[in-house]
């Protein structure tokens, strides 16, 4: 039997920052998305502020931490009609134009020890030790974490009605030892587009006319934001946006965030750009955790020649890079935009786990969302039909 606790105050989650970091290299499959750094920052932009209740989970054998879930609990409206109690992940939830993305969240266990947390946290649903709720809601997780499968099977012993669904695709590139390997991996189509990329870029720089930089100093790493901060804006306002970074929370987010990982504080910042003749046209934003590279953010240029791929370029050096520093993998993370596909060599799912209470109230607030989402089905399948008409 696992001892639980569940922490409400997040001074107390800080007080576990050094046994949870452990835990995270004991763990199968640890994530930048699930260090102290990533969800303290998350809790303390997004989560009181948006009426959340933090459900920090622990569970302990003896005195030794095996799992913590980050949950926090909040009331909201299901098309802003329907109430319902919600437990979520931490970094999951947020308004659409503030989201930080937080590809493959979840909960942190020592590996061994999945079915043992599973049963506990069912068990800790069940008897309503985390309050009242309507709906269990653990998104952005990624397809075959540990969790998933022995959770989905608690759940439903006890009438929870678990259900996982695909909610994102992330690409990614199993780095080789060398990039002739890595070109001899790629297909015909996505070759030619990454060797054209780079033709076209030294054709129109000229041959020793571009730089790949990283920020190297604190210096470099406020030029970098800022290059950043004005490509990804640029890339943007072809759609009539600003991007993400016009968001000021999610710019006081990585405001917070990138200095500590270019300290080296629960992984590492690679934040670097394209420049040619000493102009930037392109700049990416990576974390490096356990020997990966999460690519997380970018901007680029877009008064080039039509030819020039600023994205691809960019990307197709910092592969090279991460294969010849002997990084494992590179991975895209969600979204299959054309640029992904064509320098990724696999694919990975996300995946979302609902649950709902077995209590009258949560069976009947599910059935009201179910009608409403048919209902709404209906209508748009039928406004088709009379704009055809």
């Amino acid at each position: 039997m696992l001892r639980a606790e569940i922490l409400t105050d997040i001074a107390a989650v800080r007080s576990i920052v050094p046994e949870w970091r452990a835990l995270l290299a004991r763990s199968a499959n640890p994530q930048p998305v699930q260090t102290p750094l990533w969800l303290v920052t998350w809790w303390l932009e997004f989560g009181e502020s948006d009426g959340r209740s933090l459900r920090f989970v622990t569970l302990r054998d003896g005195g030794t931490l095996v799992g913590v879930v980050p949950l926090a609990a909040r009331r909201m409206l299901h098309r802003g009609v329907l109430p319902l109690r919600r437990l979520e992940l931490l970094a999951t939830g947020e308004n659409e134009e503030d989201e930080i993305c937080s590809d493959y969240v979840g909960a942190v266990l020592e590996l061994g020890r999945e079915v043992d947390v599973a049963n506990a946290l069912a068990k800790l649903l069940m008897e309503g030790a985390l309050g009242g709720w309507d709906e269990l809601h653990l998104t952005q997780m990624r397809d075959g974490d540990p969790l998933l499968a022995p959770l989905e099977a608690a759940l439903a012993r006890l009438r929870a009605r678990p259900r996982v669904t695909a909610s994102g695709l992330c690409p990614y590139v199993p780095l080789p030892r060398t990039w002739d390997e890595y070109t001899k991996a790629l297909d015909g189509e996505q070759r030619y587009a990454v060797s054209r990329g780079m033709r076209e870029l030294e054709k129109w720089a000229g041959r020793g006319n571009y730089e790949l930089r990283r920020a190297e100093t604190r210096a470099d790493l406020e030029e970098g934001r800022r290059i950043l901060h004005s490509l990804h804006a640029e890339r943007w306002s072809t759609n009539g946006a600003g991007g993400v970074f016009a968001s000021a929370r999610f710019r006081r987010f990585h405001d917070e965030v990138m200095p500590r990982l270019f300290d080296g504080e629960d992984g590492g910042l690679d934040l670097m750009w394209l420049s040619v003749r000493n102009e930037p046209i392109a700049c990416v934003y990576n974390i490096i955790y356990g020997n990966k590279v999460h690519f997380y953010q970018s901007g680029r240029k877009l008064e080039v020649p039509k030819a020039v791929k600023p994205g691809m370029a960019i990307h197709s050096l910092a592969i090279r890079r991460s294969i010849e520093l002997g990084h494992s993998e590179y991975d895209f993370l969600n979204g299959a935009s054309q640029y992904k596909r064509k320098l990724a060599t696999a694919t990975r799912s996300l995946v979302t786990l609902t649950a709902t209470a077995p209590e009258l109230r949560a069976r009947a607030v599910d059935a009201a969302r179910t009608l409403t989402e048919t209902a709404l089905a209906k209508a748009r399948h039928l406004a088709g039909g009379l704009r055809r008409a």
